[in-house]
């Protein structure tokens, strides 16, 4: 099927299909966003004691997996399900398929914050067998893409793994703590390397001016390839806990994310909003891998969040914003939005590490790091959800 033919009819089964339906990113992103903000207003609920989830896992770990596998699982569904029609060429998801699997995406949501009742194998292959079928989806289309997006199909069957082994190591199922803790942190970390260093460079570029594009280094040269393995691999020692081996691994990769953060040039593009943003969520990649290089065991949980809340939330945040307005043709009014959000998140990062060794106590710390969170994902919903909800414009239409 040529170009042509694909593209009307594309448009064919979009028009038959309700705006929310179109593209997978549109309820994925707005379920993402909602999510963040939810369960981190439940778990402030929580911690101050107003509110106990009968939930069947414990309130601790319930607030990791859900912002890890439920909230930036779903933005990484959305991400995945949107870019695979342009690796394999394809029509994308849309329609019943695409709402089946979001309910698929709702249900082990609800399931983890409410069925105190549920046994523990059954909801950790619902909540899995979400990610693998993402995996099989990506896969597919990787396959008949002659193998482009194959590195995306493999790190969400790496997260299925991973959100199984936290479910179940989480109630005791299995022995595989805190290696179980750690995976799907790993996976994102991955992630965000191999698409933020595909994004970010191709978002500075075309922010640019013509005669000023060559100044950027190009994607996909053999020194990313070199980051990418380096990341990959320090995460992996520090999943197996290899003393010694982990903080060299996670120091040189940090090294070399910084490095490659700097060849992008970020202060040419002070004029673009959106694009700084993604700048300044990926910068937080190398200062997490390298506080967690040289984090005591007592310090690993607070430094986990420079990782977590910095950045795979303020990644994750910056990309939904940036795609939500490429995708939807509504660029020019709202690129200084998504770097306030991301600037949001970023400040509670910072807080919630600092929290208690600064100048407010740690549980009031953490009640304003919680606020500022989700006040970013506040400002996502109210600048970018009616965009989600609206047919797609002229590019640069308000």
């Amino acid at each position: 099927m040529d170009g042509a033919k694909r593209l009307a009819l594309r448009r064919e089964r979009e028009a038959r299909a309700p705006v929310i339906l179109q593209a997978g990113f549109r309820l994925f992103f707005l379920a993402s966003a909602s999510w963040f903000l939810a369960a981190m207003l439940l778990w402030l609920a929580m911690l101050s004691g107003a509110l106990v989830l009968p939930t069947h896992l414990g309130f601790i770990d319930w607030h990791r997996h859900e912002l890890i596998f439920g909230a930036v699982g779903a933005a990484m569904a959305g991400y995945l399900l949107t870019a695979t029609p342009n690796w394999s060429g394809r029509l994308p998801a849309i329609g019943l398929p695409l709402a089946a699997m979001v309910i698929w995406w709702g249900l082990a949501r609800a399931i983890n914050a409410v069925a105190v009742f549920a046994s523990s194998w059954p909801a950790a292959l619902i909540d899995a067998g979400f990610f693998l079928g993402l995996a099989v989806v990506v896969g597919r289309e990787a396959l008949h893409g002659k193998g482009r997006g194959a590195a995306n199909a493999v790190m969400a069957g790496l997260f299925a793994i991973a959100c199984g082994l936290d479910h179940l190591a989480s109630v005791g199922e299995i022995a595989f703590r805190p290696g179980a803790d750690r995976a799907g942190i790993a996976v994102l970390v991955v992630l965000i390397s191999l698409i933020g260093g595909k994004l970010v460079p191709s978002f500075t570029r075309n922010a640019l001016p013509q005669a000023n594009r060559s100044t950027i280094t190009a994607q996909g040269t053999r020194f990313d390839t070199l980051v990418n393995w380096t990341t990959a691999l320090a995460v992996l020692f520090w999943i197996a806990d290899v003393n010694g081996f982990d903080i060299g691994a996670l120091a040189l990769a940090s090294l070399f994310q910084l490095l490659r953060a700097i060849r992008w040039r970020p202060w040419q593009i002070a004029h673009e909003p959106s694009a700084l943003a993604l700048h300044l969520a990926y910068a937080w990649l190398p200062i997490g891998i390298l506080a967690l290089a040289f984090a005591g065991q007592d310090e690993q949980s607070d430094t986990l969040h420079l990782l977590t809340a910095g950045a795979i939330s303020s990644m994750v945040v910056a990309v939904m914003a940036r795609m939500t307005m490429t995708q939807t043709g509504r660029v020019a009014r709202w690129r200084s939005a998504s770097l306030l959000a991301v600037a949001l998140v970023s400040a509670s990062a910072v807080l919630r590490v600092f929290a208690g060794s600064i100048f407010v106590s740690a549980q009031f710390g953490w009640l304003l790091a919680g606020t500022l969170w989700m006040l970013g994902f506040a400002v996502f919903l109210m600048s970018f959800g009616p965009m989600l909800l609206r047919p797609r414009v002229r590019r640069g239409a308000a």
